[in-house]
């Protein structure tokens, strides 16, 4: 005999607006926040009624709602099964929720295990009954001795006032452990830069270990208010639930007995969670000891400044900020951003843009954003050799190259602008390393230096060309200082108007290889006249007419580029102000 129930289990469509408000409908009836969900699951009664709902997001459980009329028919741990179900389907095997004390023993009926607790507020629990364990035992078998003191570290990028920090706290304890918030930030820098970041800046000091980060200290799940910096009636319940963990696992595992902080003059949020370690930790064995802020020109020294700076597009500014662990990964994010910035520009002719895909049927916009994203390590390692290293240089090129032909399937999607912002990357690492500032001049004497050193590729479409036509090659140009980028202007023209004076002026051996000379010259004499009488509706009339004729200027895409680079690292204006002094 077959038991009937009136509710039917059904994943929701939240990019179904109907769908969508009737879910969060549900949840403020229940005192919840609209919340955003990889998977959304309901219950609906005989009437087509959502009745209960609950949603995953990554790892997190969250948006757990069951309306008043539905209460007494067990209906959470058939949601909570099935959302248990897709993640495993989905590989993520601890899921974890943050949820009302009330609704604690029905995930511990699921084998769900607390790991930390707001008194009264909000419990955090996860499915793993290993995963805490075993990240405890990671950190006990730290190699630890004397008095240890512990810092909690973003980190997103390291600054020389985190690294004030650090030099401050290993004078008041024996051995320092600093946890790396192991989430990464939307715009901001993965773990594992942020990791290796710290490591190559606290690789001399004997006394300072780098223990691996969790979801345990600081994380989407016990505190996303951290992540978008913002005070809610749940900021306290967060930060509370996050110490409660500190307190009853990660302190104990490292037998630390302080925890160091920065001073917080500019953050709110962060100034709360710091006013409430003060008030909890000392009563568990830890001290709290605050470190002054350091700055520069009556300004904090923070790591939002410098991701505001990039953002901005002014990594120029970034750079004296940092410290030198960190800035082959500032140079890095400064050319991902440029080719970013090109790759937006909209309309362009013949190129892949927001648009359309220009005269290319195998890349798209989605296709070359994935490519800036595998080469951005890349530009990180080139930064971080010397820039005598040729032969290192051309070995990192050429990984470079495998790690974008495997993101893009093997599609050719950046070739010439990793050897070019290649270049300037190496180039401009090795004069911040020597002058601790960045020129043109200098950026464009380097890069001539560096190209000398080159041997000619044979067998590439550019040797092929400039074979046929006697045209300069990818290293001619090089060898030249990529003169058209240096003076173009895409801060003060607009990317438009660069770009066809950098079509106007170079020869696009990619247009040769497609197009022979005759449309080279064509494409050279079109992109001056357009530029001097620009218009967005020309363009568009151009980018359809070069896109049909299969025309791809893909040299000067990968010029301006450069121009967006050299800009970002070396402000006309700033050196303008230089020639003033």
């Amino acid at each position: 005999m077959t038991s009937f129930t009136p509710f039917e289990l059904r994943e929701i469509p939240l990019s179904l607006p109907l769908a969508r408000r009737r879910r969060d409908s549900l949840l403020a009836t229940a005192g919840l926040d609209t919340v955003d969900a990889d998977y959304c699951v309901g219950y609906y009664d005989s009437d087509d009624r959502l009745v209960a709902t609950a949603s995953l997001d990554g790892d997190v459980i969250k948006g757990v709602a069951v309306d008043p009329s539905a209460r007494d028919n067990a209906l959470l741990p058939g949601l909570l099964t099935s959302l248990i179900a897709y993640a495993a389907r989905n590989g993520i095997d601890n899921p974890k929720v943050f949820t009302k004390p009330a609704y604690a023993p029905i995930f511990r009926s699921l084998s769900f295990t607390e790991i930390g607790c707001a008194e009264g507020a909000a419990v955090m629990l996860e499915h793993s009954p290993t995963s805490l364990e075993e990240y405890k035992h990671q950190l006990s078998a730290l190699p630890l001795h004397g008095r240890v003191g512990c810092i909690v570290m973003h980190a997103n990028p390291l600054t020389k006032g985190h690294l004030h920090l650090i030099n401050s706290s290993r004078k008041k304890c024996d051995t320092l452990v600093i946890i790396p918030v192991g989430e990464s930030h939307s715009g901001g820098f993965s773990y594992k830069e942020r990791r290796r970041m710290l490591e190559d800046a606290t690789s001399n000091m004997s006394d300072v270990v780098i223990a691996p980060g969790s979801h345990y200290a600081v994380s989407r799940s016990s505190f996303p208010s951290y992540f978008i910096k913002k005070l809610s009636e749940r900021t306290d319940a967060q930060i509370k639930l996050d110490l409660d963990i500190f307190t009853r696992h990660i302190a104990p595992s490292l037998g630390a007995s302080v925890r160091f902080i920065g001073e917080e003059p500019a953050d709110p949020l962060t100034a709360r969670y710091n006013e409430l370690m003060h008030e909890i930790l000392p009563a568990h064995g830890v001290e709290v000891d605050e470190i002054p802020r350091i700055g520069d020109n009556n300004h904090v020294i923070s790591a939002s400044r410098v991701r505001q700076m990039l953002c901005n597009r002014r990594a120029a500014d970034a750079l004296p900020l940092v410290t030198d662990a960190t800035v082959p990964f500032i140079l890095a994010h400064a050319a991902a951003y440029a080719l970013s910035d090109e790759l937006d520009t909209t309309p362009k002719p013949g190129l892949v843009d927001r648009d359309n895909n220009g005269a290319h049927s195998d890349m798209d916009h989605a296709l070359m954003s994935m490519s800036i994203k595998a080469l951005t390590p890349v530009f990180a390692r080139l930064a971080s050799i010397q820039a005598t290293d040729i032969d290192k240089i051309r070995d990192i090129g050429l990984e470079g190259e495998r790690e974008m032909m495997a993101a893009t399937g093997g599609v050719n999607t950046h070739r010439g602008a990793l050897f070019s912002l290649g270049l300037a990357i190496v180039a401009a690492a090795s004069m911040w390393r020597d002058e601790k500032k960045l020129t043109r001049d200098g950026m464009q004497n380097r890069i001539r230096a560096l190209a000398q050193m080159f041997p000619r590729p044979e067998h590439t479409n550019g040797a092929r060309v400039a074979e046929r036509y006697g045209v300069p090659t990818a290293i001619d140009a090089a060898m030249a200082g990529y003169p058209e980028a240096f003076d173009a202007d895409p801060t003060g023209e607009g990317c438009h108007r660069s770009l066809l004076r950098i079509m106007s002026q170079i020869t696009d051996s990619n247009i040769y290889h497609r197009c022979g000379p005759q449309v080279a010259e064509e494409v050279r004499d079109t992109a001056a006249s357009l530029a001097n009488d620009y218009s967005h509706e020309a363009m568009r009339r151009l980018d359809a007419d070069y896109s049909s004729r299969r025309i791809s200027p893909g040299g000067a895409a990968d010029m301006l580029a450069l121009a967006l680079l050299i800009d970002s690292l070396a402000p006309r204006q700033n050196e303008n102000q230089q020639q003033k002094q």
